[in-house]
């Protein structure tokens, strides 16, 4: 079978109703429908978002509708980190949040036409306050998609900060999860920092085939590696980090998800894959978006492809038949002003084009 890729603006920056279009996340319903959403802000900082931002296709991506605002705040609050899950029963979970510390559920039964009105879940985060006497500033989700597991719970991944301020940092990690289609929210355990690992924040997450939960986090280790670790359910007992050593990273988000590859089970990953060191003066430029696939629960990565050499965030997604490969991602990033690309692109490639 030939090699396809094949790839497709769907945000530009300066373009359509707003200046900057960052944070992509990439998610398919059960009924087959492709969504991509990301935030619409006024400029390029973290607090400019004023809308949350979906485009679907019903044609595995051959066309797409007109962007439409999904979510927002009256008094134009910053509103980020928008993460959606696509359950096995047709309904999709959608979590964002406003201003680092309001937290919004939304749902939709007709693959995003429509959704449910805006239920504040902020509680859910709070309880870090009490629980594990973590006093922060600011949280956010995801970014990308969370998970729903074989046993049907809704896992999706947090960082939260307590420095002054709107300061993102010093950071520790956890998720919140649902065991009843998204009725109630709990939190999860907390994973505090590592002697050697610092600053974890964004991470994704893909389900193994014994039921745990494989956790990939962007991290500030010197190292420039991803850092893992494992949950046998998604919300506590982690494991402690390990650095990926296939896997180098400039401290940029990455995308992972599990699935059914051309008939084998599969974990997808997306990353940009540098590792800054002394041969290249610490480049840390959000370059060489790479996708890998893993056939043994990501203890090895058996094929691995640059998809895009000036790039940035991405998220990755698998077709319900496991023939293509999505991944929706910041294209054209600047090397000097690494976080303000002009665009946001989806990818779609086969098997054969990745395994090339």
């Amino acid at each position: 079978m030939m090699q396809i890729c094949e790839k497709r603006t769907i945000f530009t920056s300066g373009k359509g109703q707003c200046p900057v279009y960052r944070i992509p996340g990439i998610t398919i319903t059960a009924g087959g429908t492709i969504l991509v959403y990301c935030e619409g802000r006024s400029a390029n900082s973290d607090w400019s978002a004023t809308d949350i931002l979906l485009r679907r296709s019903d044609d595995q991506g051959e066309t797409w509708s007109e962007p439409e605002s999904i979510a927002s705040m009256q008094d134009n609050s910053p509103v980020n980190n928008p993460v959606m899950i696509a359950a096995v029963d047709g309904r999709v979970h959608f979590l964002w949040e406003s201003q680092y510390c309001r937290a919004f559920y939304q749902k939709s039964d007709d693959d995003c036409k429509t959704f449910s009105k805006p239920v504040d879940i902020t509680g859910v985060l709070e309880v870090y306050r009490d629980k594990d006497a973590f006093n922060w500033n600011v949280f956010a989700f995801g970014p990308g998609h969370g998970t729903q597991l074989s046993n049907g719970r809704l896992v999706v991944p947090t960082w939260l900060a307590n420095g002054k301020g709107r300061s993102h940092s010093p950071t520790v990690i956890s998720s919140i999860y649902s065991d009843d289609g998204g009725r109630h929210w709990h939190s999860g355990e907390i994973q505090y920092k590592d002697d050697d690992i610092r600053e974890m924040n964004e991470s994704c997450m893909a389900e193994l085939s014994d039921g745990s939960v494989l956790f990939n986090i962007r991290n500030h280790s010197r190292r420039f590696l991803r850092a893992v670790s494992l949950s046998p359910n998604g919300y506590d007992q982690f494991s402690r980090y390990m650095l990926d050593e296939q896997l180098p990273d400039p401290v940029c988000c990455a995308g992972m998800v599990n699935g059914v590859i051309e008939g084998q089970r599969a974990v997808l990953f997306s990353n940009c894959a540098v590792r800054p060191a002394k041969d290249n003066f610490y480049d840390r430029s959000r370059k060489k978006l790479t996708l890998r696939i893993s056939y043994d629960d990501c203890k090895t990565w058996g094929s691995s492809r640059m998809l895009e050499y000036r790039s940035g965030y991405s998220d990755i997604a698998v077709s319900n038949d496991g023939k293509w490969i999505y991944c929706f991602y910041e294209q054209d990033t600047d090397d000097t002003f690494l976080t303000e690309p002009r665009h946001l692109t989806i990818a779609k490639v086969n098997l054969e084009w990745l395994s090339d």
